[in-house]
């Protein structure tokens, strides 16, 4: 293989899910479309996306494969699909059908709503298909990760060692259900299961600074030796404060993942002035966003173990 590190935090895209017009036409998910190397005019705009993310991650210096993510639909809080505040949904058969296509590349990331009336059944499904997590977006998902009526759910998880990748802070992204459902303290009840937990871009609230979300993550990361975060969108404005936090607290690097939130760009020059003329040289001229990422971590100082990954898969 190529690249050592495992990127745990990849965006499918659907080809029987749902992208609602309104959200296509929001300036960010245009700027998505941009860097994942999509237009509006190409035919077939899943594939063309799959193409150009398994051209990049086989070119990867640093990466050699991708945990796919699919996004489960929102649903209420009597298990039935909400159609109007689902912005974008990516089914679990479509990631399988990708993973399948390329399976020395792309590891299977599951998404599955546990409100639906079948959630245990296709979490046994999913596991059985390969999955090696499952991807939860709360705020847009509609899921409460506190919410004890979920207990069941934990329960399969913790039973199958499927980690539990969640979203943590604000979505800039797509349609949202509850803000607040992406605050980190609403895990502590799939910790207290037994259930591994990895919170999706660092823990971070998704402002800048906000140093009591950083304290309590702290806190639980003491408490919870089974708590990860990942990098992904860390180079995005909005969170560089997080990573420049984890840059600080190398007694904690080995519960941090490589993640790149692929196809979220970043940009050097917000970053020149945290790194050194030659990292940040090496930065610019980057072109591949699987090998920016790395740069980036790297010229902060910020190293990471490729191992990681299948130690937490190992429980």
């Amino acid at each position: 293989m190529h690249g050592s590190y495992t990127d745990i935090h990849v965006h499918a895209v659907p080809r029987t899910g749902y992208t609602a017009h309104g959200l296509r036409e929001r300036a960010i998910f245009r700027l998505l479309r941009q860097a994942g190397g999509l237009t509006l005019a190409q035919d077939d705009p899943a594939t063309a996306y799959m193409a150009m993310l398994a051209q990049r991650l086989r070119a990867s210096r640093f990466v050699g494969q991708a945990v796919l993510l699919a996004l489960d639909a929102t649903h209420d809080n009597h298990g039935r699909l909400d159609t109007r505040h689902t912005g974008f949904s990516v089914p679990n058969d479509d990631v399988v059908a990708y993973c399948r296509q390329q399976p020395d590349i792309f590891l299977f990331g599951a998404s599955i709503h546990p409100h639906r009336p079948d959630a245990l059944e296709e979490l046994a499904r999913c596991k059985a298909l390969g999955a090696v997590l499952i991807k939860w977006l709360p705020n847009s998902q509609n899921i409460d990760p506190s919410d004890r009526r979920h207990i069941p759910f934990y329960r399969k998880l913790a039973e199958l060692r499927l980690p539990l990748l969640c979203h943590t802070g604000i979505e800039v992204v797509l349609s949202i259900t509850r803000q607040s459902l992406g605050a980190i303290s609403r895990l502590r009840l799939p910790l207290d299961m037994g259930v591994t937990v990895i919170a999706a871009h660092g823990g971070s609230s998704g402002l800048v600074w906000n140093h009591r979300t950083q304290r309590e993550y702290v806190a639980m990361l003491r408490t919870y030796p089974h708590f990860y975060g990942d990098t992904a969108g860390l180079g995005f404005p909005n969170r560089m404060g997080a990573l420049l936090w984890w840059r600080d607290r190398p007694d904690l690097w080995d519960r941090l993942l490589f993640g790149t939130d692929y196809p979220v760009p970043f940009y050097a020059p917000l970053w020149r002035p945290f790194l050194t003329n030659g990292a940040y040289a090496a930065l610019a001229v980057e072109c591949n966003p699987f090998d920016r990422m790395t740069l980036l971590l790297e010229g902060l100082g910020l190293h990471l173990k490729p191992e990681s990954f299948a130690r937490m898969l190992e429980g």
